[in-house]
């Protein structure tokens, strides 16, 4: 009976082949999609520098892997693009600022398209937290003076003023941010990483709970010689009034623009004040959110010592008069600040041409990009950043103006 052991053996050597061949077929499938995934659909790129910073890590955060969907199409503005320059071993990633047959020009940190500031209505990058309560502590980076701590109290993760004995035309309450705002930005690990240049157009943003029927809540940001302040009174126990005023150089007060909305006594709001390319924009729980006003220009500083252009003293602050208030979930944020490194959009205008597009990136004082080389041309691009695949810790969806 020796054929059986035999027939077994090669049995069992036909069914080792068919499953070499099989694992051979799978790994060739595999390799043929690889190949046609890489090649038509995207690819995985390595961040290799700072330029993009906070938007995508490389120097700070030891560079992250990003999955680059190929697209050739015309971007949109404020779109992050991946492109590949000629003579460039590597592709990279920018912020796209100008459009074809636009003039684009860098003008005091902002950025000018035909010669005006971006309007409220356009798209915009996302602002660059400073500070945010959930991981820096109010008391280590606002100052709160001695005659002030009987008024603030902490409270878990809220922060309790009482302010009934304080006259709502007295400006005794409010807690500013320490430290000079420059175009900083928080790490990876959420530490402040410092910038270079002072930073222009700022957000403050809290949630706040009246807890008395009276008084009022402030907000404050302040830019070159102006003060701009959104306040929330209490007109009853069902209504609150905004008001938007400018501090002007005289010293008078100029109203922009006032709003009501119900707010119920104990009920907690969104609360926000933001400032961008001379536009302010006031947000709120409530219908008519956000109130947008705009102004012409802010007025220069004036003095011997003094650069007219720059903010001197605190630059954001918040509190209230007249109550008692809850406050939590506080926020500092600045807009894109772009340096004048570079010679092309920087010290004249330049006008894009068909097919044209204007490159920024988000770190400004670290990128090279279009200021230093120039528009790039659509046939360039090579598509748009997906998420952040590497390391795992850091995995988010990407898009022009949210990283989720």
């Amino acid at each position: 009976m020796p054929t059986q052991p035999r027939e077994r053996r090669l049995s069992d050597e036909v069914t080792k082949r068919s499953r070499l061949i099989r694992a051979l077929w799978i790994l060739g499938a595999a390799v043929i999609l690889l190949f046609v995934a890489r090649t038509f659909i995207g690819d995985v790129y390595h961040v290799d520098s700072g330029s993009m910073e906070p938007t995508l890590w490389g120097d700070e955060g030891g560079g992250e892997y990003v999955f680059v969907r190929f697209d050739r199409s015309a971007p949109a503005r404020q779109d992050l693009v991946v492109v590949r320059r000629a003579g460039e071993d590597h592709p990279i990633v920018k912020r796209v600022a100008g459009l074809p047959g636009e003039t684009v020009k860098i003008v005091q940190g902002d950025l000018m398209i035909d010669r005006q500031r971006l309007r409220p209505s356009e798209p915009r990058a996302p602002e660059i937290v400073v500070f945010d309560d959930r991981f820096h502590t109010l008391e280590s980076r606002f100052v709160i003076l001695e005659e002030q701590s009987r008024l603030w109290t902490k409270v878990a993760n809220e922060w309790h003023l009482d302010a009934r004995d304080i006259p709502i035309t007295v400006d005794k309450t409010l807690l500013y941010l320490r430290d000079p705002i420059d175009d900083d930005y928080l790490g990876p690990e959420h530490e402040l990483v410092r910038g270079t240049e002072q930073a222009n157009d700022l957000r403050i943003a809290c949630e706040v709970r009246f807890d008395d029927p009276t008084g009022r809540v402030r907000l404050r940001l302040n830019e070159m010689r102006d003060l701009f302040e959104a306040t929330l009174e209490r007109v009853d126990e069902t209504t609150v009034e905004i008001t938007v005023t400018r501090n002007s150089t005289s010293g008078s007060v100029e109203t922009l623009a006032t709003a009501r909305f119900p707010l119920a006594l104990g009920a907690w709001t969104r609360f926000w004040l933001e400032n961008r390319d001379n536009a302010l924009k006031v947000g709120f729980d409530g219908p008519g959110s956000p109130l947008v006003t705009s102004y012409k220009e802010n007025a220069p500083n004036t003095g011997e010592n003094l650069d007219p252009e720059k903010a001197y003293g605190y630059r954001a602050g918040f509190g209230g008069e007249g109550g008692r208030f809850a406050f939590r979930a506080i926020r500092v944020a600045r807009d894109m600040f772009y340096t004048s490194q570079g010679n092309v959009g920087v010290n004249a205008e330049i006008q894009l041409g068909p097919g044209q597009y204007f490159l920024l990136g988000d770190h400004s004082s670290r990128s090279k990009d279009s200021r230093d080389w120039g528009p790039i041309d659509v046939s360039q691009i090579v598509g748009r950043p997906i998420s952040v695949v590497w390391p795992p810790s850091r995995w988010r969806r990407i898009s022009a103006d949210r990283l989720d």
